[in-house]
């Protein structure tokens, strides 16, 4: 899969022709994709220091600059008081209730035992009663063994790789489980208690996913190709190998039938080979993303989950016919026309023959769903922990469900995000359970937060809270920036009020005086969290509103492997309904997106074309992730758009540079690029605040991770600021809110339906917003830390000239190199202390091959992309893009010592 990148983004050229698409929005509006590039703006004059913006801008003060407001001012203003219920913080408690990210209450229906790592799969040994769970962290990899009854942990075998499948034989003594990455499948020797054994492994070559077994063949799904191989299990031999329509996820073998069928996550269909005639039979078509199966006994029934389309279908073998689809999502989150709204991520199945059900793993939606297994009936649902990716029957009346992210991650101190989650497995005692009850209990935890928060007005407030009001707010801008926990940038906030560990700052207000001023005059959230873990999921959901099924079984492995390089272009990353921006396209909403790759190949309804259409070639640093770009150079851009008169009513702005480049010679220095970034935030602010646009303008300022550093609350808590005359001045929010809050303001603002059930179920920002309109500009602070390189022989430089920044999410050593440095320049430990950290780090040298590789070919990849970007442009007739694939440097001041 290398030059993927290139690959796709040729392919995304080929649907972007002008004429396919619908009339442009007027270029007043932001249609920067038909404007030659703007002329160099130069620095304006940023003008003296704010004076005292605590003060200046507190809630009470300066009520000369408020206004009358907009035409409804005559109406009363309404001020939201959110309950003591939806200000409670995302926390862990293994064995019973937590709130997720978002305030969704997590109540598994059992008991609930936290493993390590992310859970992928379980399945049951029918004699040995136990339970097999394979985990598949960042950092580790491992198969558990469970006692079925107790759920206490017999055994933990560490693993070099693993990844979905696994599979008993028929004698139930030899377990195989898929190796991923390694290119093999382990097989283990079941002991009498249902422990494990080593017992050698199979090499297949590939990524081998899910595994059946049908007499002495084991069958083997390739993640990465499409096809099976067919291993002799009694010699380890490879028999033969049989194409498939698309990459493989899971695989189920009718006996009777003498037919396999592989489902693929990354098509829209399932193979059906013929093991007869050794040869791919026929393809079942299906919407996006089929994931688990589940068969009856007799083989005359077969069911497979849809996971891009939110469904279950019955299909017949005999005949290849959908005989019957049922959706799995209750009917309380419907669009106009009474649809489910999508997004569950249904992903697994187990066939229940006594009481003939089927039991249906929502990842999602943090639920199993139960439907009648004739008619596909929806009868109930059982709540499950964060994120369930596998079930399995433990006997007749025990369903166990093995959930990726059900641990949580609760506070982390000196390890990233990635390396505190955990996964867990779910008990249900299927004869003891109230399915209208637990159906409830799914409905009222996944919609807490807006239960905990039930606001409504019908006087004066800029976030309709009712169908038919209007927001006096034309303009939205969303400034996406990288990798930072809210301790970890606030940790120096001063503000009582705030949840802080000091010992935790890492970029204050030293180094970032614009957030931290902004924090004090507009309103800050120290309650807020992202649901992701990594900035490839952050893009992702920031584009999307959502992850699919695909892209939460592969972000993990992308840290490990070149293989899915460029995963977040393709199609099976997006959501089926598509991303924000087609939404905003379906809806005729106009948009500019600054900086953002992410979500540009997916179509529009109705010929409306892609949203690359409304991506500004003249950007710095052009439409990819690039912080070889200052941020003050993108910010200045920006700032000449809006003087030109040129405001979308939705922006999405990417300034990636506090990200950092780490220490490597010659790039600008951990706390140069935070403040370039800061600077850059700040300019971008102060424009709009002086432009005719202010009165009607909100600025949503966010991280898209926080695996940057560390946070004392939760490892995903990040900040969040929203900057507008009409957010709440001087305040800070302690409502438990999330990417999903984020998106359910905006269609709010916007007069638009929600994408899907995330942001249909969230509540809005509301105690982050003000009836009264405060006009008072902002003027940007001037860096405080100037334009520096890392000299040579930098701690950690050696380390981190090795590491990839053409993309996010490539280096895992660079959070604890960025650690150390930061802490010794704090003064808070020695030189020798913080080297000795770096020295000891311990990266695998094939990972460091790896990455070596990786930036070589990313490197190709993007020259590629921008040089077929520049083609397109010529063909139409556009000016090219003005900015070349890599940097224009500020003058660097001279290193520090």
């Amino acid at each position: 899969m290398r030059r993927l990148s290139s690959l796709l983004f040729l392919f995304f050229l080929a649907g972007c022709d002008d004429e396919a698409a619908p009339a442009r929005p007027d270029a007043a509006v932001g249609d920067a994709a038909a404007d030659a590039a703007a002329p160099d703006a130069g620095p304006p004059d940023a003008g003296p220091d704010a004076a005292a913006p605590d003060a200046a801008l507190a809630e009470d003060a300066a009520p000369a600059l408020r206004d009358a407001g907009p035409p409804d001012a005559d109406l009363p203003p309404c001020t939201p008081e959110p309950t003591a219920e939806a200000l409670e913080p995302a926390s862990e408690n293994p064995g019973g209730p937590w709130l997720a990210p978002g305030g969704r209450r997590l109540s598994p229906a059992g008991l609930n035992v936290v493993v390590p790592g992310f859970s992928t799969g379980v399945l049951f040994h029918p004699a040995r009663e136990v339970v097999y769970v394979t985990s598949a962290s960042d950092d580790d990899r491992r198969l558990l063994v469970l006692d079925a009854a107790t759920g206490e942990i017999r055994q933990d075998v560490e693993r070099d790789e693993a990844f979905y499948g696994l599979a008993l034989d028929a004698d139930a003594d030899r377990l195989y489980a898929s190796a991923g990455f390694a290119g093999r499948v382990d097989a283990f020797a079941v002991q009498p208690d249902g422990t494990l054994v080593a017992d050698g492994s199979i090499e297949t070559g590939g990524y081998p996913a899910g595994l059946a077994l049908d007499g002495g063949r084991l069958y083997v799904g390739l993640f990465n190709t499409p096809r099976v191989i067919e291993i002799d299990v009694a010699t380890g031999e490879e028999r033969a190998r049989y194409p498939t329509a698309s990459p493989v996820w899971d695989l189920l073998v009718l006996p009777a039938r003498r037919e396999l069928y592989a489902s693929s996550l990354q098509g829209d269909d399932v193979s059906v080979i013929d093991l007869a005639a050794g040869a791919l039979a026929r393809t079942l078509p299906l919407p996006t993303s089929p994931a688990g199966m589940a068969a009856d006994p007799a083989g005359t029934r077969l069911w497979v989950a849809v996971s891009g389309a939110d469904v279950v279908v019955a299909v017949d073998p005999a005949t290849g016919e959908v005989t019957a689809t049922g959706h799995v999502a209750e009917d309380d989150l419907v669009d106009a026309d009474g649809a489910p709204l999508p997004s569950t991520n249904v992903n697994a199945l187990a066939y229940d023959a006594v009481r003939g059900r089927l039991y249906a793993s929502r990842g999602a939606d943090n639920a199993v769903s139960v439907l009648d297994a004739d008619d596909l009936t929806l009868l109930g649902s059982i709540p499950t922990s964060w994120y369930p990716t596998d079930v399995a029957l433990a006997g007749p009346d025990r369903l166990v469900v093995a959930e990726g992210k059900g641990g949580g991650a609760g506070p982390n101190r000196g390890e990233g995000v990635k390396q505190v989650m955990k996964g867990s497995v779910t008990f249900v005692e299927l004869p003891g359970l109230d399915l209208a009850a637990s159906t409830e209990q799914v409905k009222a935890g996944f919609r807490r937060a807006q239960a905990t928060f039930p606001f409504q007005c019908d006087g004066r407030f800029p976030i309709p809270t009712r169908p038919g009001q209007r927001s006096p707010i034309e303009h939205i801008v969303l400034i996406v920036k990288e990798n930072k926990t809210f301790d970890c940038v606030f940790g120096d906030l001063g503000d009582p009020r705030a949840d802080v560990d000091p010992s935790l700052l890492r970029y204050g207000e030293d180094i970032t005086p614009n957030l931290h001023a902004l924090a004090r005059a507009f309103a800050l959230s120290d309650n807020f969290y992202t649901e992701v873990e990594n900035s490839d999921t952050g893009h992702l959901f920031l584009t999307g509103g959502h992850l699919t099924e695909f892209v939460e079984r592969v972000w993990i492995e992308r840290a490990r492997t070149d293989q899915f390089q460029g995963y977040q272009l393709t199609r099976q990353a997006a959501p089926k309904a598509g991303n924000f921006f087609t939404h905003l396209m379906n809806h005729d909403i106009s948009q500019t997106i600054y900086g953002e790759i992410v979500g540009m190949f997916i179509d529009a309804a109705d010929g409306r074309g892609r949203p690359a259409r409304f991506s500004d070639p003249g950007y710095p640093g052009g439409a990819f992730y690039n912080t070889s770009e200052p941020d003050e150079n993108k910010a200045r851009y920006v700032v000449s758009q809006i003087e030109a008169g040129k405001l979308a009513a939705f922006t999405y702005l990417l300034l990636p540079n506090d990200h950092t480049e780490g220490t490597r010679a010659g790039s600008p220095t951990p706390e140069s690029m935070v403040a370039d970034n800061d600077y850059a935030v700040g300019l971008v602010v102060e424009a709009l605040s002086h432009s005719p646009f202010w009165s009607s303008t909100a600025i949503v300022i966010l991280q898209d991770d926080p695996q940057g550093c560390t946070d004392h609350v939760d490892a995903h808590r990040s900040p969040l600021l929203v900057v507008s005359p009409y957010a709440r001045r001087g305040h800070l929010s302690k409502v438990n809110a999330s990417f999903g809050s984020v998106f359910a303001t905006f269609t709010a603002i916007l007069g638009i339906p929600p994408m899907g059930r995330p942001d249909a179920s969230a509540s809005p920002l509301y105690d982050m917003f003000d009836a009264r309109r405060d006009l008072t500009p902002y003027t940007a602070l001037p860096r405080r830390v100037p334009v520096t390189l890392n000299p040579d022989g930098q701690m950690g430089g050696d380390k981190s000239a090795r590491m990839d920044f053409h993309g996010p999410d490539r280096n895992p050593a660079l959070y604890p190199i960025l650690d150390a440095y930061r802490l010794w320049r704090m003064g808070r430990i020695s030189r020798a202390e913080a080297e000795r950290r770096i020295a000891t780090l311990q990266v695998d040298a094939d990972h460091w091959e790896l990455l070596e590789e990786e930036a070589e070919e990313e490197i190709h990849a993007f020259d590629g992309a921008f040089a077929a970007y520049q083609a397109w442009r010529r063909e139409r007739g556009l000016p090219p893009a003005a900015i070349p694939p890599r940097a224009r440097p500020l003058s660097p001041a001279p290193a520090p010592p």
